[in-house]
């Protein structure tokens, strides 16, 4: 049986003996919208959900950095900006606010790839803070101790209006939605406060720190109360967006942001959680392609999901291009140093937290349970140096698989769920 993976812009294509494939994880089958549906469904929501006084309001529109092109902000943030001028917003009461979280800052000749040409020429964009602490403003202090310093523009605003996508998230049960707000615009030591709460008092892993998991999860609760102290003195309108297991937008809506982001968790449950009867003994994946594995470090995301469908000791293979190499310089040293010693790695994270430190940890648990082997651009020392095993001839080592097991052509968009 051939099978065929997304690799970059490329596609690789595997032959699989089909009695050794138990299945192939697509998620539900569902059309996307197309994009004139989409441009629709966005205008008519801006219109629906404003307030009366929106013309007299400050705006800022909080957007994806450049780790979630899919959502194709330069298709549909411009869509953002004309209806509200339709509604008589003038541009210079529109400032759009890229939510970087801890990433690197966007520079100006990329924005037309994130917010479009016409967004570009009519509003002024620039980066969330993160680090620069003049940009900053503290609203005050979550329950669990974290300091809230959000970006200026954002909190100088009336009304916010978020666009963005939701996903399953490794550490926030679910990405987007309140998730903009806060970690996407806030100053990095805020960050890293919140996601301190990954671990428990040993250093090891929370257990309710993980994908589709919102309740009694201390990251995203944190995160909630968080949103609530930036919301108190304004409005926010969410434009939500979910992606089908093939990587396509299926589903698209407008409203306040809570209901919204709610619905929109659900939503994504339906089409992008594939149930199975057993694990298997080999997971064979892609991370997606070139909208989601330009960098190691967002193409891991679909080993935490392409783990979920694997037995303890058994192989993963992830096709992930990895053409700008780590995307974390500290993720790849963190991965390199401690990869045969997590529980030090660990202990440091308790007395020095950082988010790239974090993914390496559960990137090296991962290793620790499961023989790992990723084709990539990085050459056979670099991928072993990473942990990783180096696979020198794709077919050679698909023939040699033993037992039965799963293939997920979209591993970040399809949570395996144990039946």
């Amino acid at each position: 049986m051939k099978i065929s993976l997304k690799q970059g812009r490329e596609s690789v294509t595997l032959e699989l003996d089909q009695k050794k494939i138990i299945d192939i994880l697509h998620g539900r089958e569902i059309h996307p919208l197309t994009s004139d549906q989409m441009k629709d469904i966005i205008a008519d929501g801006i219109a629906n959900h404003s307030p009366e006084d929106i013309s007299r309001k400050k705006i800022a529109i909080i957007i994806p950095d450049n780790t979630r092109l899919w959502a194709r902000g330069d298709l549909y943030v411009p869509v953002i900006v004309q209806a509200l001028q339709k509604i008589r917003v003038a541009p210079e009461n529109i400032t759009i606010v890229i939510a970087l979280g801890t990433h690197a800052d966007i520079e100006a000749d990329k924005f037309p790839d994130l917010a479009g040409e016409y967004s570009c020429k009519t509003v002024k964009i620039l980066n969330s803070a993160n680090k620069n602490i003049k940009r900053l403003i503290r609203l005050g202090t979550t329950s669990r101790g974290t300091e809230i310093d959000i970006t200026k523009e954002v909190v100088d605003s009336d009304h916010i209006i978020i666009f963005g996508g939701v996903l399953h998230h490794m550490i926030a049960g679910y990405g987007g939605g309140r998730k903009y707000i806060f970690p996407g615009s806030a100053g990095y030591d805020s960050i890293q406060q919140n996601h301190s709460l990954t671990l428990d008092k040993n250093g090891l892993p929370h257990p309710q720190v993980r994908q589709a998991q919102l309740e009694g999860n201390p990251v995203h609760e944190d995160i909630d109360e968080a949103c609530e102290l930036v919301l108190q003195n304004r409005g926010c309108t969410y434009i939500s967006l979910a992606v089908n297991g093939e990587g396509n937008i299926f589903h698209t809506s407008v409203g306040p942001l809570k209901q919204t982001f709610l619905e929109s968790c659900q939503k994504l449950n339906q089409v992008c959680t594939a149930e199975i009867i057993n694990k298997g003994d080999f997971v064979i994946c892609s991370a997606g392609g070139h909208r989601t594995d330009g960098q190691l470090y967002q193409s891991v995301k679909a080993l935490f999901n392409g783990v979920e469908a694997v037995k303890k000791g058994g192989e993963i293979l992830l096709f992930a291009e990895c053409s700008e190499g780590y995307g974390n310089p500290k993720f790849g040293e963190m991965l390199k140093q401690y990869r045969s010693h997590p529980a030090k790695l660990g202990e440091k994270l308790l007395n020095n937290f950082d988010m790239p430190s974090y993914i390496a940890l559960r990137v090296i648990d991962l290793l620790q349970n499961c023989k790992v082997s990723l084709v990539s651009q990085f050459e056979r020392q670099e991928t072993e140096e990473l942990g990783f095993s180096y696979v020198q001839d794709v077919s050679d080592y698909v023939k040699r698989l033993s037992g039965k097991g799963y293939i997920i052509p979209y591993a970040e968009n399809i949570l395996p769920i144990l039946k």
